[in-house]
């Protein structure tokens, strides 16, 4: 459960709610000391029912995409763009409902369209950030991490407290190998929402690349104390106080074991914990949890070896030379080389 890689992860993106209030109109007639005709009333009322029609859409939309109905979204979107083509918040809907529906490309434009439209507005300065905030992530699902951050750079200059974008940067940053500043992002994130329990385990991890074990420690610690039964943070808490503490750390392996309980498909857990009881002689325990690893990911060689290993101590020669054979099968597998 680190972060790892030069990629920029990809970031699971829910439709953040906004409200749209619902214009309240007032038509006055005759203010002026004139008559109105009966098609400047009939103008009038057409006027006021688009409207009333346009914000019915966009609050559509957005509930929509509150609850992940993403055609929905579109459709009440383009329903609305229908009657203000130029509406940015309207075209930042139906961006981030493309974008969710794996319309890339199409939200890339959609949402290309709202920057341009958005920009000449400067009482819409954090739809522009949200914008620019959803654009960096399409730059970064194409691979284009130094655009990603130039445009969560441009979000943060326009709205310092935007949450997403500290989170989003810190991702971006860690991605490219620049843990100090991804530690100052994320550390920005945590500072504007204290209890988001997401953004402290991605802080706790820089730290921990950073080479900064007791500040990690603290995070992972502050993590649990507001969130128990998080699974990535036993998971962290427990990995780190073995690699701190060594084997025999009680705390550490309490904690890896209340990961693999809340997630018995934490592949990461499992091979630790299996790995650190073989070393123990806890040999039975630990095979219970390299089964599990083997299951989880059977062509990874490691927890292979690792029963190997176990089963020796136990004096299953059988069952140890089977484990071996097969970590012998995937090796040669991986190097494209057939047995004769």
């Amino acid at each position: 459960m680190r972060l790892k890689g030069k990629r920029f992860g990809l970031l699971f993106f829910t439709a953040a709610w906004i409200c749209v209030q619902t214009s309240v109109f007032s038509i006055a007639y005759g203010q002026t000391g004139t008559t109105a005709s009966s098609a400047d009333v009939r103008t009038d009322r057409e006027s006021v029912a688009k409207r009333q029609d346009f914000d019915k859409n966009v609050k559509s939309g957005f509930g929509y995409l509150k609850t992940s109905d993403w055609e929905l979204a579109q459709s009440a979107f383009d329903a609305a763009l229908e009657i203000e083509p130029k509406d940015g918040l309207s075209l930042y809907g139906k961006s981030l409902a493309q974008f969710n529906l794996k319309q890339t490309s199409a939200a890339e434009i959609t949402l290309d369209t709202a920057i341009r439209t958005i920009s000449s507005s400067k009482e819409k300065i954090y739809l522009l950030a949200d914008s620019l905030v959803l654009s960096a992530v399409i730059s970064a699902v194409q691979n284009n991490t130094s655009l990603a951050i130039e445009k969560l750079e441009k979000a943060i200059a326009l709205v310092p407290a935007h949450f997403d974008a500290n989170l989003s940067l810190g991702r971006a940053y860690f991605g490219s190998g620049r843990i100090d500043e991804s530690v100052t992002a994320f550390r920005r994130a945590t500072s504007i929402q204290p209890d988001h329990i997401k953004a402290r385990f991605f802080l706790a991890t820089a730290l921990e690349q950073q080479g900064r074990s007791a500040d990690a420690l603290k995070e992972y610690r502050t993590i649990l104390n507001k969130a128990p039964n998080n699974v990535e943070g036993n998971l962290g808490l427990g990995v780190l106080l073995l690699k701190i503490d060594g084997d025999s750390s009680a705390a550490g392996l309490n904690a890896l074991r209340r990961a693999v309980t809340l997630n018995d498909r934490l592949y990461e857990g499992q091979i630790i914990l299996g790995k650190t009881l073989v070393r123990l002689n806890r040999t039975t325990e630990a095979i219970e949890h390299l089964k599990t690893a083997v299951n989880l990911a059977p062509s990874n060689p490691e927890p292979h070896f690792q029963l190997a290993i176990a089963y020796r101590k136990l004096g299953r020669k059988t069952e140890a030379d089977s484990e071996t054979e097969i970590v012998k099968k995937i090796h040669e597998s991986r190097r494209g080389v057939s047995k004769i």
